[in-house]
This record gives C-alpha cells, sequence and structure tokens, in this order.
C-alpha cells in the first residue's frame, strides 16, 4: 500500500513560516503521524498525545423494552406491504403551467404545491387541479383499498403508491360521507398484493399498545407507537369526521396531516381502526380512529353497492342531559332528566307527517330506553328503509306516541353542486403548532386549517385551498374551527365574509359570497 500523500500548505504560509521561523501544522495525516511544514518542507512526526476524555458508558437494555420494541418493528414490516400512498387531483387541469396568479417553485414536490402558491391574480382564480394526499390499506386479492372519504372527495384522478416506490392508477369504488369511509380500486395493480388482517375492534382494550402507520404529508412510510387512551360513543364531546360514526378509538400514537385513511394497528399486526383525524382540547391534540368493525360493515356495502343507504326519521334531536339551564327553562319545568330532544323537524321528512314537534322529548322508540340522541341515532340506522317504528315521547309532561315510517337519508355525494351553493362549502380543524409545523407556518399561528373544500361550492369558487389557515373572519381573529364557523354563520347580506387567510407562501383577503 502506498503512503498517503501529505496534504501541500500553501504557498503563502511557507513563506509566513520563512519569515517567523515557526513550523506550522498542515492537515494531511498519514498512519497514526501528522506532517509538521516547517521551513524546510513537510516532516512526519509522531502523534502527540490526545487529551483524555470520559465517554458514557453502554447501557444494558432491558429484555422487556427489547421485546417491545421488536414487536414495533415486527408490526411495522408485517403491515408494511399492505399499507399505500394515495395522492389525488381534484379539478380539471390547468390551462397553462400558473394556477392562482403566480407559479410554485420548480423545485417544490407536487404533493407540496398548494402550500407553495401565490392566491388568486386580478381576474381571480384559473381552474387547475388541487393535490391532496393521504393513507389507505389494501383489503383483498382485487385490489380494493380502505381510506378515509375526505382523502378521495372530488377526485378526478388517483394515484396510489405502494411501499415499493410504484405507482399505479386507481378508481374510487365508493365513499359514504356518514362514517368518512371510502374504497378505491386499483386499476391494474401488480399479482402479488398483501392483504390487510382485519381485527376486532370490539376486543381493544384500553391502554393496549398500537401503531398508527401511513404518509403523513406524502412522506415514505412511517409509523408512530402509542396507546390506546380511550374508546367510546361519539357524541357532544367528541364530533368524528362522519355523521354517523357509532364509537371512536382515541390514541395517542401521532396522527399528523396524510395519515388519514391509514390503519391503526395493534400488536398482532391486526388493523382496528382508520386514523381518521385530530381534535383539539383542554391539554392538547387528540387522535381519533374509526373502529374496523364499523368500516369492514361499510367497506363491503360500498364494494357491493357502491353507496351506503341509510334509514332516517328527519329530526334534529339534542341529548336532554346537554341542555344548560336556560335551554331547560324553556322547555319547561316538566323536562325529563333523560332523552332526545326535539331540536327540529325536517321539513318534507318522514317526521314531518307524523304529531312529533320541536321540544317533544322522544324517551323511547319500539319500546328500546333513549338516553341520549345517539341512542335514536344508533337504533334507526339498524332499521331497513321502508320500516315503521314507534316512538313514545313526552310533552308538556304528558306522555304520547306516534308512528313514523322511515325513509332514506339524502347522499351527499349524490347531490348536484347546484345544490350545495348555499353553503360555504369549507371543512375546518383547529390549528395546532404540530400541524403548523408541517405547513410552514410560525407556531404560534392561531386559526381554523381549511382540510376541504367543497367542489362547485362559493368557497372553491373563492378561491380557497386545502392547507390554508383562515386566521380572521370579517377583521375578527379567530383562534379556533368553532370561533370561525360561528363567525361565517353571521348574516352578512350580500357583501359576503371577508376572510384573512394565511399560508407559507404569506397572507392574503379572500372575500366569500
Amino acid at each position: 500500500m502506498q503512503p498517503q500523500r501529505p496534504l501541500r500548505a500553501h504557498p503563502f504560509l511557507h513563506r509566513l513560516a520563512a519569515t517567523a521561523k515557526i513550523a506550522l501544522v498542515g492537515a494531511g495525516l498519514a498512519g497514526a503521524g501528522l506532517y509538521l511544514y516547517g521551513v524546510h518542507g513537510p516532516t512526519l512526526v509522531a502523534p502527540a498525545a490526545a487529551a483524555s476524555a470520559a465517554v458514557t458508558p453502554k447501557t444494558e437494555v432491558p429484555s422487556e423494552a427489547k421485546a417491545l420494541s421488536h414487536a414495533f418493528s415486527a408490526v411495522a414490516k408485517a403491515l408494511g406491504p399492505s399499507v399505500v400512498r394515495i395522492e389525488v387531483e381534484v379539478g380539471a387541469p390547468p390551462a397553462s403551467g400558473m394556477r392562482g396568479g403566480r407559479p410554485a417553485p420548480d423545485d417544490v414536490p407536487p404533493m407540496f404545491r398548494h402550500f407553495f402558491e401565490f392566491g388568486p391574480g386580478e381576474d381571480g382564480p384559473t381552474p387547475g387541479p388541487q393535490h391532496g394526499v393521504g393513507s389507505g390499506f389494501i383489503i383483498d386479492g382485487s385490489g380494493d383499498i380502505i381510506t378515509n372519504r375526505h382523502v378521495v372527495q372530488g377526485a378526478t384522478k388517483v394515484t396510489v403508491t405502494m411501499n415499493d416506490g410504484k405507482e399505479y392508477p386507481a378508481r374510487v369504488v365508493g365513499k359514504d360521507v356518514q362514517t368518512d369511509v371510502a374504497v378505491v380500486r386499483l386499476e391494474k395493480g401488480p399479482g402479488n398484493l398483501v392483504v390487510a388482517r382485519l381485527g376486532d375492534s370490539e376486543k381493544l382494550e384500553v391502554g393496549e399498545w398500537v401503531v398508527a402507520v401511513g404518509s403523513p404529508l406524502g412522506l415514505e412510510q412511517t409509523v408512530t407507537a402509542g396507546i390506546v387512551s380511550g374508546k367510546g360513543r361519539a357524541g357532544k364531546h367528541v364530533q368524528m369526521s362522519g355523521n354517523r360514526v357509532r364509537g371512536y378509538i382515541q390514541t395517542d400514537a401521532k396522527i399528523n396531516p396524510g395519515n388519514s385513511g391509514g390503519p391503526l394497528v395493534n400488536l398482532e399486526g391486526e388493523v382496528v381502526g382508520v386514523n381518521t383525524l385530530i381534535q383539539v382540547g383542554a391539554g392538547g391534540a387528540y387522535g381519533f380512529a374509526i373502529p374496523v368493525n364499523e368500516v369492514r360493515r361499510v367497506a363491503q356495502t360500498l364494494i357491493k353497492d357502491g353507496r351506503v343507504r341509510y334509514a332516517y326519521l328527519g329530526l334534529m334531536l339534542t341529548s336532554a342531559k346537554d341542555l344548560d339551564d336556560a335551554q331547560k327553562a324553556k322547555l319547561g319545568k316538566n323536562l325529563p332528566g333523560a332523552g332526545a330532544v326535539v331540536a327540529e323537524v325536517t321539513p318534507g321528512g318522514p317526521a314531518g307527517r307524523s304529531a312529533i314537534r320541536p321540544g317533544d322529548v322522544i324517551e323511547q322508540v319500539d319500546g328500546q330506553k333513549i338516553g341520549a340522541a345517539s341512542d335514536v341515532v344508533d337504533y334507526v340506522s339498524s332499521r331497513d328503509i321502508g320500516a315503521t317504528v314507534t316512538l313514545h315521547y313526552a310533552r308538556d309532561g304528558r306522555a304520547a306516541q306516534t308512528q313514523v315510517v322511515l325513509g332514506e337519508l339524502p347522499n351527499e355525494d349524490l347531490q348536484k353542486p347546484e345544490a350545495q351553493q348555499g353553503r360555504i362549502g369549507l371543512a375546518l380543524q383547529t390549528l395546532t403548532p404540530d400541524v403548523a409545523d408541517s405547513l410552514g407556518i410560525e407556531r404560534g399561528t392561531k386559526g381554523a386549517v381549511i382540510t376541504d373544500v367543497v367542489s362547485g361550492s362559493p368557497a372553491e369558487r373563492a378561491g380557497l385551498k386545502p392547507g390554508e389557515v383562515i386566521v380572521e373572519v370579517d377583521r375578527a381573529p379567530v383562534a379556533s374551527s368553532e370561533q370561525a364557523v360561528e363567525a361565517l354563520r353571521a348574516q352578512r347580506g350580500g357583501n359576503g365574509h371577508l376572510l384573512r387567510v394565511r399560508s407559507s407562501s404569506g397572507t392574503r383577503f379572500v372575500t366569500v359570497k
């Protein structure tokens, strides 16, 4: 082996050394020696003794920790081939290389471009596709993949990326707004599909370890671990992304934007839930998943029929136990302590032809006791469209009953865009510091992040995009999704609402009418 050639000092240093009669230490290393550059050139000398320094001791890993670490790795490895990234385009292809007035930088990946584009120019928004990213998992050999409905809502193009990086076109088989479940199918997938093993969410225990798998913000497949923090019925304190999700799984396994539609998995490698959303409350952010037993039922129907049909009463209900003192006083002193209070009767709905009226308190349905509004929804959802149910209710302290023939709940996804013009058409979520980081916005920013824009809605016509954050409504700051919704519900005549929205590109004002 040839000895390493020493690095030569700059001629200026040699001149300096000759003038000052000093030796310069060069950067060259040869084995364990150093080359000193003096007035007569480089000389190899013995290394000086290195200063002694303490090194942190190597610790012994407890066998329990090793076993848990191995379990996490095994789950990630087992589920990897079954979990996919889903990229969607919403809207028509652009007429040119610009959208919203200015082009995104060329080095910005497509999945992040909507975070970097500027707002619409003077002529208004230019029609063009919007991009979204979510996750999903394979459930059968036909290439059917479960994800969230909000991931593929309005999609005109769906691309599925497997964990080996290969991309395949896919189409939406069906989606259900009531449970936020959707199924997409590979148009022509590989022949070696690995199907995810589905577990039993009823057997899931609070405190049990779980792993969330997905592609947050379009990144490569990632896993986060945590425990099941809680299980319960969706209601006043937990508003799931689907109106008829009957239960939820709360977890502290981190669920980031892009994890939507990915699986929540137990340590046996079984999918026990579908990661859906993050909600903000006292104490921080909470991740929620839809129990897999409900997802399985909905997915099977979507594959068979393309949609899920639900029976409904046509009543807006609230739980009697959730009423405040002022509401109770308005309804009268004889108000029962439990039951479902009728807040509104849908005009032309099934119950509109019965004797039920606002202010009535439903205490039983077909002899089944009702403790809360969700009990009515659960029972009606289990019945067939066209079935007759008997409502036992109280009015002014007197018991009464009436019969209602259940109708079919209107499917929001099947309605024409014109039917949605009266609504602004935004899905909002309170901005958290972690979500702000992912959007390229200061962590201290307060507001409501746009998570979905309804196709054909006033929000879409105004040029609002997912990933933008509403920080003001009509010149008043908003610090949460609840404040934003309340402000947007206020009547503004024909002038609409003036929104101040923020993104990584800056701040702009948008008028929504």
